[in-house]
């Protein structure tokens, strides 16, 4: 059971006077800066200021989250900006939470990468910033966590596999090994556990460490390959993962390999359109930044009616965990996922 420090009015006190946000709908934003602050928006007298801070921020799979957080920011009248790491850094990470606290901004959003940024949470809520954490979980006194959960989407990749390969072959799975991700690690889990209980035939004969790099992971599945001719299947647990394994199964020339991967980026769409990758496990992050802004909001506002006065109680009404799930993602509805979240910074 997640601890939860009394938050108190401080929570209110640390609204600051700063610039509306502005975004269009179906996910396409303004011109914005890195800050999320658009262009020849009006001043807001009062409005309420949140960071969202992650690690590699400038990839495009979280191009949909951003857009979740700014749409919810907009309908309350905020602003919005996020920070963070430009790589897999737990330090520069924690950094960022802690400057997003001096800045005394009205909530967080983490997506959680680092068990390491529990300590940073823990400031964060302890001044008075609520926290909600997004896509994997952190050991600490967030509020709340809203994302898939990884052990089942791992489940659903290896069901998945096993319908189209028909039960038995032998396959390789190509993730992050060495990165030591909760969400990648409990991927592996989930996908290994549901092949073991449930497809007797069919093997795993590789597991290959692809440091989530598209580069890497095809070298990595080009090699396990090469050792074993008559695999079947790839199932890439991250979005660099399916599109190495596709490279690695184009320059090799064979047909009939099954590749199934994560995430909706534009690389991962076109190989689904085109037949080399099967499916995509897609994560709801749009839906997730979207709700961690609204029910923060909510949060230090004392809407959430569970109690006369929550915040004074050290009452959190939020629920603990939300799994998100994912969408799965074939030929039959790709066209839908092509409009893309798109930002100017």
């Amino acid at each position: 059971m997640k601890k939860f420090k009394k938050l108190t009015a401080l929570l209110l006190s640390g609204i600051m006077v700063v610039s509306m946000s502005a975004c269009g709908s179906g996910g396409e934003t303004a011109a914005t800066d890195s800050s999320g602050t658009a262009e020849g928006t009006e001043q807001s007298s009062e409005a309420e200021r949140y960071a969202v801070i992650m690690g590699i921020n400038q990839i495009e799979f979280f191009d949909a989250l951003k857009a979740g957080v700014c749409d919810a920011a907009t309908e309350l009248g905020a602003s919005w900006y996020y920070s963070g790491s430009q790589d897999l850094s737990p330090e520069e990470v924690s950094e960022a939470i802690d400057q997003a606290v001096a800045q005394k901004v009205t909530g967080i959003v983490v997506h959680g990468q680092f068990q390491e940024t529990g300590a940073a949470i823990d400031n964060a809520i302890a001044a008075g910033i609520p926290v909600i954490c997004v896509n994997t979980d952190i050991e600490s006194d967030r509020l709340s966590f809203l994302g898939c959960n990884p052990y089942n989407a791992g489940v659903q990749m290896a069901q998945t596999m096993g319908e189209l390969i028909g039960g038995k072959g032998k396959i390789i799975i190509s993730n992050w090994l060495s990165g030591g991700q909760p969400s990648a690690l409990q991927n592996m889990e989930g996908c290994r556990d549901e092949l073991e209980a449930n497809w007797p035939d069919i093997e795993i004969v590789a597991e290959v460490d692809d440091k989530s790099d598209e580069t890497t992971a095809a070298t990595a599945v080009g090699a396990a390959l090469q050792a074993n001719p008559d695999v079947v299947g790839v199932i890439g647990m991250q979005s660099s993962s399916a599109i190495g394994a596709a490279t690695a199964v184009r320059e090799a020339g064979l047909d009939g390999i099954t590749i199934v991967g994560r995430d909706r980026d534009a690389a991962t769409l076109e190989l689904i359109e085109d037949g080399e990758i099967a499916a995509s496990f897609a994560q709801n992050s749009y839906v997730e930044g979207y709700i961690a802004v609204q029910w923060l909001h909510d949060y230090i506002n004392g809407n959430l009616k569970v109690t006369s006065n929550y915040l004074e109680a050290g009452i959190n009404p939020l629920p603990d965990t939300v799994d998100t799930g994912s969408i799965i993602i074939t030929k039959d509805n790709v066209e839908q996922f092509k409009e893309k979240y798109e930002y100017q910074q």
